[in-house]
């Protein structure tokens, strides 16, 4: 009788669940650094006067508001990162948990009846 518990732990140790806070909070942190260094390196860079630096980057104020290859811009486009980071990092932890747990269940559904 104590098969299918057994069962249970050990499957439920190798699909071990994802803390969605935490991935919300690393791919923020990843998308915020990403998005300031980029900015921080256009900015440190030599250009001659008048020379327009960063046109790629500075189509990302079209979805960025408040967003500039500036110091400003910079910090602007970090919390922005951050925001995105965040949505996209808690979205994924849960949906990485929510096809372990399916998989986890057939998967102890499948063992049941083999035990039978």
């Amino acid at each position: 009788m104590s098969r299918p518990i057994r069962d249970h732990e050990i499957l439920s140790s190798v699909f071990a669940k994802m803390d969605a806070v935490a991935m919300a909070t690393a791919a923020g942190a990843l998308c915020s650094l990403l998005i300031f260094l980029a900015t921080a390196v256009l900015l440190i860079q030599a250009a001659p006067e008048n020379y327009p630096v960063g046109q790629h980057l500075t189509d990302l104020s079209d979805y960025l508001p408040g967003y500039s290859v500036s110091w400003v811009g910079a910090l602007i486009g970090a919390f922005y990162g951050f925001l995105a980071g965040a949505i996209l990092g808690f979205f994924a932890a849960v949906y990485w948990n929510l096809t372990h747990y399916f998989a986890l269940g057939v998967m102890l559904i499948s063992s049941a009846q083999l035990a039978d």
